[in-house]
């Protein structure tokens, strides 16, 4: 088989499942990218941005999770995923501006700050895309 198969799943649903070339990853340590006949491979995800290339080339806003890479396939599970089309950048730069407020004001360890950081991951991808 030429080429990987992609699935990307939310808690609520399958988003993608499909063929492509090579995908590229926001993963805590950075972005990686997976090609055919990758070694296997496990990596904890960042919010970011997701690229497929390939027969179905997409590109995807994906929150926190992980990702499974082998010679053939991937599979990413990832507390949220949407569409890079139509992103609201308004609602992304006051989304960000928001985190950035309770970043600076909440304690190290709090769930706050917590979902601040988650925050303020995917309101820089959105802004990004």
């Amino acid at each position: 088989m030429s080429g990987l198969h992609v699935d990307i799943v939310t808690p609520e649903k399958i988003v993608f499942s499909g063929s492509a070339d090579e995908i590229r990853v926001p993963g805590v340590n950075g972005e990686f990218g997976v090609l055919p006949d990758h070694a296997l491979f496990l990596s904890l995800l960042k919010g970011g941005i997701l690229t497929i290339t390939g027969p179905q080339s997409k590109r995807f806003i994906i929150g926190r999770g992980f990702a499974e890479a082998g010679a053939d396939r991937v599979v990413v599970l990832t507390d949220s995923c949407e569409s890079t089309d139509g992103v609201d950048k308004i609602a992304a730069a006051a989304l960000l501006a928001d985190a950035d407020r309770v970043l600076a004001d909440s304690a190290a360890e709090s769930d706050e700050r917590l979902i601040a950081e988650r925050n303020a991951e995917l309101a820089r991808a959105r802004l990004e895309a």
